[in-house]
């Protein structure tokens, strides 16, 4: 099938909305988005995240787990403080969500509370069936972004490590079109193009057949597609370690190899499943924490001295000293924005309000 023949737009996910120029507003009052970690448990073992690498979680002490539902009650009324509604509430991203019980019940205490434009889900779509779905539809979610990581049982076995049913998440998705009312549906997978061991190369170089299977297949039940990039976005493990930068990032844009203040913590906040608190979804071992939501209100965090240290010292060109951001490569190829230009004016803003918070 041609790509022109489907009813999906094809466009990766960070276009879905329009784009603000983050130089002009920052410091933001109000974050754009906050993202929370209900689940941090994963049911596969992709070969380019953390998740299958067993030394590296070992070797941090990472402890994974659910995050209580009184928790993000709290997190989501705290959002309440803020002057301006979050543009996104996304829910997933170290684990896999559907796997929470509670799951409907967070994404409608979300919905309800009305501290968000869109409340979005990240799945790999492999719990995805009627029960399932019609409780995600009717708890009022807006948007999921699904990750494929194969086309087929076979492929999923050796990139994710799991026997998985191609046909069966195919039949998921189908049924959540069918039902999915005004709640958007994207659907992504992972090609590789750039340098990496031939081992892995192997596992997701996509050819012209399978890309074309991959739009004939879901271009007719989505809402939007597109065929991402595996870049090195996950530091600190196994696949980062050995894989090269290439021109172009996960969405196929342009890659400035020199960037060097990350854009991420002046846009957003990550809440773990353990109530920590990082300023960038990418940390997985939390080595850069801001707060504890547990105990700090999510104002307090966004405007508190930790996170403002951290900017100043990411504006003065001091990434190399944070620790784990200094091995990070997520701000070059997983990001558009571009502070660079505008770190002297950013610096004159934000310095002030660390002194201020400082001699609080």
């Amino acid at each position: 099938m041609k790509e022109s023949s489907i009813a999906a737009v094809i466009q990766p996910r960070i276009h879905s909305a329009a784009k603000v120029p983050l130089e002009d507003l920052a410091p933001l009052s109000t974050p754009f988005s906050v993202h929370i970690d209900v689940c941090s448990v994963c049911n596969y073992k992709c070969s380019f995240c953390f998740q299958a690498d067993s030394k590296a979680m070992k070797a941090v002490g990472l402890k994974r787990g659910m995050m209580d539902l009184a928790l993000f009650k709290k997190i989501v009324d705290d959002l309440k403080a803020f002057d301006q509604k979050i543009k996104k509430i996304k829910i997933g991203n170290h684990g896999e969500p559907t796997l929470h019980p509670d799951l409907p019940a967070m994404i409608r205490y979300a919905r309800d509370s009305g501290t968000a434009e869109i409340i979005e889900l990240f799945t790999n779509a492999s719990m995805l069936e009627p029960t399932l779905n019609q409780a995600l539809i009717d708890s009022g979610l807006q948007r999921i972004n699904i990750s494929l990581e194969g086309l087929s049982d076979e492929r999923y076995k050796q990139v994710a490590g799991v026997k998985q049913s191609f046909s069966a998440i195919v039949e998921g998705v189908k049924h959540l079109y069918v039902i999915r009312g005004d709640c958007k549906i994207y659907v992504k997978i992972a090609d590789q193009t750039s340098a990496l061991s031939r081992d892995l190369t192997q596992k997701f170089v996509l050819n012209k057949k399978e890309r074309e299977h991959f739009y004939a297949t879901f271009g007719n039940i989505c809402d939007e597609i597109f065929i991402e990039k595996v870049v090195p976005q996950w530091a600190e493990v196994q696949l980062d370690k050995q894989n090269q930068l290439s021109e172009t990032g996960m969405y196929e844009q342009k890659v400035k190899a020199d960037k060097d203040v990350c854009p991420f913590i002046f846009m957003y906040m990550h809440f773990n499943c353990d109530g920590t608190t990082s300023p960038c979804t990418l940390d997985w071992p939390r080595k850069v924490i801001i707060g504890n939501v547990k105990e700090t209100s999510v104002k307090d965090i966004w405007n508190g001295q930790l996170l403002r240290s951290l900017q100043v010292a990411m504006l003065e060109g001091k990434r190399c000293d944070i620790n784990f951001c200094k091995n990070c490569t997520a701000p070059l190829v997983c990001v558009e924005e571009d502070l660079d230009p505008h770190k002297t004016r950013l610096l004159e803003k934000i310095r002030p309000l660390l002194l201020e918070e400082s001699n609080k």
